[in-house]
């Protein structure tokens, strides 16, 4: 039992870390990559493209969606693909329109790697890896990867420079109302400063534990760790044991050495209950093959017995693991959200990895389709607030829409 205990301790720390901040690293502008090799033929370009093309085809969870909200048959466009890859005269040429083609997915878990963020990355996936993370980093120190990338796989702590660069405090917080209304922002769900960050938020809660009301802001939080608010906003705020159960589809066999190393056991979707599977989508039985039914259960520690109400400020840019908290609070009655419907796509596992042939670009997707506790579609639907109100933030908070809900509600 304290085997296994230890061993989860270690996925949620070293492993979550991997839900990292996508946003930033889909939005910022094509840096070039080099490698010391002879620049890419035509014939190596179309072969990578084919490859790549292929992995999304059999593996890519959300295909259907992206018809669905971004008018995108990305499938049905391959010709088109074909005649941009030829297009490139340069490999640095050719890695601009790849990552052109796969953000066409709408996915923010979802691109080609940038030469500035390989070493955050190749470092996450370093720890604990010759178990957990073994087939993360297998991709990344590949020789022909390491090359593409110019990176000589130095050994550094990922300590020195948190997500991406960023080793600031991840939250702030602040007093709304004396004795009413307390407010903790929380920026990224940073898994590099959970204990240090919670031993600050601690003592916060024990100054404000009999407010009437307490603010938890997520908005434009793009991610992170789920650790992160497992232990410093649930645990110790939750009076007993809070779960929560979500089903999630999975297409293809790539990500099976993945999925075994995180010790998920896949079963087929003929084994799903017939009632249960007239409430999903129809596309779980035409297009998935095998599923996982995923039960967090998050126990109070050293509970602070907080016993006013718990909102929660969410916005379009709240993603990933800020996603999946915004979820569990609506699913498990934890909080009640305000402001905005989420960015989704933030419950399941760090996404998967693939390098490609000839070049050595690596390129991130993501590979399981979640379900809500209503059994849509996470990344479709994403999380809709119990209350919708504008949900800008505004330094002022008497002219903040979400917040003044939040004050005034009764």
């Amino acid at each position: 039992m304290l085997q296994n205990k230890r061993l989860l301790k270690e996925t949620l720390i070293l492993v979550l870390i991997g839900i990292l901040i996508s946003s930033i690293s889909c939005s910022k502008a094509y840096k070039s990559i080099s490698i010391n090799d002879s620049p890419l033929t035509t014939k190596e370009k179309m072969e990578d493209f084919e490859y790549t093309y292929n992995i999304i085809k059999e593996n890519y969870p959300f295909l259907e969606v992206n018809k669905r909200l971004h008018g995108v048959d990305w499938l049905a466009n391959k010709d088109e693909y074909i005649e941009r890859i030829k297009n490139t005269r340069t490999d640095d040429e050719f890695i601009e329109e790849l990552s052109n083609i796969m953000r066409e997915l709408n996915n923010g878990h979802t691109h080609v790697v940038q030469k500035e963020h390989f070493k955050w990355y190749y470092k996450v996936y370093s720890q604990n890896k010759f178990l957990l993370n073994r087939p993360w980093f297998k991709v990344f120190n590949d020789k022909k990867v390491l090359a593409r990338y110019d990176y000589l796989g130095q050994e550094e702590s990922t300590e020195e420079f948190g997500y991406f660069g960023n080793t600031d405090p991840a939250f702030e917080m602040d007093i709304i109302l004396p004795d009413e209304v307390a407010y903790l922002k929380i920026h990224s769900m940073d898994g590099n400063r959970v204990e240090e960050d919670g031993k600050e938020i601690r003592r916060f809660y024990e100054e404000i534990k009999d407010y009437e009301k307490l603010i938890i802001d997520i908005r434009g939080n793009t991610g992170g760790s789920d650790y992160y608010w497992q232990e410093n906003v649930i645990s110790p705020l939750a009076k007993k044991s809070i779960t929560v159960s979500n089903y999630l589809f999975i297409r293809g066999d790539y990500g099976n050495p993945f999925y075994r190393s995180r010790g998920i056991k896949l079963k087929p979707i003929s084994h799903l209950d017939q009632d249960i599977l007239k409430k999903m989508p129809e596309e779980v039985e035409r297009n998935f093959q095998r599923y996982w039914k995923v039960t967090k259960t998050i126990k109070p520690k050293d509970p602070i017995d907080f016993r006013g109400k718990i909102y929660l400020l969410v916005d379009y840019r709240v993603y990933s693991s800020s996603e999946s908290f915004a979820a569990f609070c609506k699913d498990s009655g934890f909080a009640t959200l305000v402001g905005e419907t989420t960015g989704g796509d933030g419950i399941g596992i760090d996404p998967l990895f693939f390098s490609l042939p000839n070049s050595g670009i690596v390129i991130r997707f993501s590979s399981m389709m979640a379900l809500n506790g209503d059994f849509t579609i996470n990344e479709e639907v994403k999380t809709i607030p119990h209350i919708e109100v504008n949900a800008t933030p505004i330094k002022d908070y008497r002219y903040d829409k979400a917040i003044q809900y939040v004050v005034n509600e009764n």
